[in-house]
């Protein structure tokens, strides 16, 4: 990779780009903070988060019953009964056919990606935080090597944003990042050997019951934006490790004006509950009745 000097991207451009990330980060803090806040009230760690609190109760009490809980699970059982089955309907009369193709073909597709248990964990991510979101990508991997579409549920933690806006496909940049085994990496990746740092941050995680490791982890961004190409917008996506470059669509003659992808769109859906101005996530159903529980418990009591 000694011609990344002299290519689109570089170790100059990911340094800015990661300069975007940082900032992107910062404005997104108050999201995540919440979402932790959720899921340890979903696993009843009330106590952790009522102490951040200035009013919360210093006699003695404690929320420990399981109202909220019982709220949750029960919607996440209608939203199971409710599983969506694709229905492709013709825009116009000549589309009769290609509808009827797809009706076929996308029930084939989400049944080899398990969809089901996709949509219920993207179901427990949304009743609890406020946002499921779906990744939907192209996997050469898949059918013994011929690719294949894959839907994949993803953490919102891992997902950053223009600040401020409502619809990620109107964010500038959008940058998705994921842990990964360092020996397994720059096994794929040999030029990255030695250099596979996380560029001095990490992102934030859940606080789980188990004791996690990530000493032989590195942070890997995949960043996805647009250029104009022939007059027409283009999705261009590389992914990094600190500051090398292991792919990127710019620096390959075959992908530069074709793009990631046709559709031109970031490949990440996100589905709110309850939504919010100024941010693609929403708020779920902790924030809403997390103070009802508390008056339960205190009635209880």
């Amino acid at each position: 990779m000694e011609e990344n000097r002299t290519l689109p991207v570089g170790p100059e451009r990911l340094q800015e780009w990661t300069r975007i990330l940082a900032r992107y980060r910062a404005g997104k803090a108050s999201v995540e903070r919440r979402i932790i806040q959720a899921e340890n009230w979903w696993k009843l760690r009330n106590t952790t988060e009522e102490d951040k609190t200035a009013d919360s109760p210093r006699t003695g009490f404690r929320s420990r019953s399981g109202w909220l809980h019982n709220v949750i699970a029960n919607k996440h059982a209608d939203a199971m009964e409710a599983y969506p089955e694709p229905a492709v309907l013709p825009r116009e009369p000549g589309d009769r056919q290609e509808a009827q193709t797809l009706s076929a073909i996308l029930p084939v597709i989400l049944e080899q990606n398990q969809f089901e248990r996709t949509w219920s964990g993207a179901m427990w991510q949304k009743l609890k935080e406020g946002t499921g979101c779906y990744k939907v990508v192209w996997d050469k991997d898949k059918q013994g090597g011929l690719g294949d579409i894959a839907v994949e549920r993803t953490n919102v933690l891992n997902l950053f944003w223009e600040p401020g806006v409502t619809d990620i496909q109107d964010s500038p940049h959008f940058f998705s990042t994921e842990l990964q085994d360092r020996e397994a990496l720059e096994e794929r990746y040999p030029w990255a050997k030695g250099k596979a740092d996380r560029g001095g941050w990490s992102v934030s995680r859940y606080l789980y019951d188990d004791a996690v490791d990530t000493s032989g982890k590195v942070l890997v961004v995949d960043w996805y934006y647009h250029t104009r190409e022939n007059g027409r917008k283009v999705l261009q996506y590389c992914k990094f490790v600190g500051d090398t470059v292991l792919y990127a669509t710019e620096n390959d003659p075959d992908m530069r004006e074709k793009g990631w992808y046709d559709h031109g769109k970031y490949p990440f859906v996100f589905d709110v509950l309850f939504p919010e101005e100024g941010t693609p996530a929403g708020y779920g159903y902790v924030d809403l009745c997390k103070s009802p529980q508390k008056q339960i418990d205190l009635m209880n009591q």
